[in-house]
């Protein structure tokens, strides 16, 4: 929904959330919420937006939520310029807004999804969703996570494979779109300038001449991510997962949800987010189950064509560390982060030879 009242922190008050939980129906008329404590929620390293976990307290007994997490824009000009041009919070609000009951995967329940009309900003109030794991993705996803997590991808992309995409387009911008090929080779470039020289004796010869000639290859491999496409989440790592103990895969974060072939999401997470041992054993195992639960659902996708998105995106994937050792002020995780996902990349580029595709 758009519209030009859009809250900030200041305007999270009690009064605000009874509002909020009364016009959804989750709290009557004779109970108030009485008082807000809002924190910052997660981790500081969320690059484009603002989170608060809101605790709420009642004047009487209810069934309503007595915490929710609310999303808001960076309080960084710069942050929000960038989510502007990229329509990162159309993506996600357009995603609650409409496309949340379309997905056969669980996500957070939606209380508000508002976006300014015209300025980069918005608001997100959703479910806190309690009982369930999550897994560091220093740490990796173990074998039994990652199978749970290519069968999730596999019914995401289901829903959309194979379907008119262009109105989503228009929101959901194609990976291979104008201004990705503009801006990501000259982003990529001015990251990988500082980050060089703090890995350069920790990679492949062979990843380090692939990050040298970026620039010149990034157009073939923004087109290698396209086709067939589907509505593809395009930030499917495991920090932005949580797991129930009844196998259940809750995928949090569509900022970054784009038009593109669905094996880029496979990839991503194959090479960044399953522990190193399990990906050198099982990442084949781990595609061929992707592919098999699409077939279940009709969809039939030949590996050798998969293949040909699935390294383009190892390729293309090497942005987020590289942006996150090179281009962006983190704290200390934020680096053990940016180190530990491109080591894992840079092992599956060569286990499948992509750098030699992209020469």
């Amino acid at each position: 929904m758009r519209t030009e009242t859009i809250p900030t922190t200041t305007d999270l008050s009690a009064a605000w959330f009874t509002d909020l939980l009364r016009a959804g129906g989750d709290l009557d008329d004779d109970t108030t919420v009485t008082a807000v404590e809002l924190r910052p929620f997660a981790s500081a390293e969320s690059m484009m937006s603002a989170l608060f976990r809101a605790t709420l307290t009642f004047d009487r007994p209810t069934g309503a939520p007595r915490a929710l997490i609310v999303k808001l824009a960076s309080e960084h000009e710069h942050q929000r310029f960038i989510a502007g041009l990229f329509k990162f919070y159309e993506r996600e609000v357009r995603f609650y807004d409409e496309l949340r009951d379309r997905v056969p995967v669980r996500t957070p329940r939606c209380y508000r999804a508002d976006i300014h009309p015209t300025d980069p900003f918005f608001v997100l109030v959703l479910e806190e969703v309690s009982g369930c794991r999550q897994i560091d993705q220093v740490d990796g996803a173990d074998l039994d996570h990652a199978r749970r997590v290519v069968g999730a991808l596999a019914d995401l992309h289901a829903a959309f494979w194979g379907h008119d995409l262009s109105e989503l387009a228009e929101t959901f911008i194609p990976m291979n779109a104008p201004a990705m090929h503009e801006i990501i080779p000259a982003q990529f470039n001015g990251a990988w300038a500082t980050a060089r020289p703090l890995v350069v004796d920790e990679l492949p010869a062979d990843v380090v001449a692939l990050c040298d000639r970026y620039a010149t290859i990034s157009s073939r491999v923004l087109d290698d991510l396209m086709g067939p496409d589907t509505l593809a989440h395009c930030d499917f790592r495991v920090d932005n997962l949580l797991f129930d103990d009844d196998g259940t895969v809750v995928v949090l974060d569509f900022q970054l949800a784009a038009t593109c072939n669905g094996l880029a999401d496979v990839s991503y997470f194959v090479a960044q987010s399953v522990r190193d041992d399990v990906a050198a054993a099982h990442a084949d195992e781990l595609i061929d189950t992707y592919l098999s639960r699409l077939s279940a659902a009709g969809i039939d996708y030949a590996r050798e064509e998969a293949m040909r998105t699935y390294r383009a995106a190892l390729v293309f994937f090497l942005t987020i560390p590289v942006s996150l050792l090179g281009g962006i002020d983190f704290p200390e995780r934020g680096d053990l982060l940016g180190r530990t996902m491109l080591r894992r990349a840079a092992a599956e580029i060569i286990r499948t030879g992509a750098h030699l595709h992209y020469r």
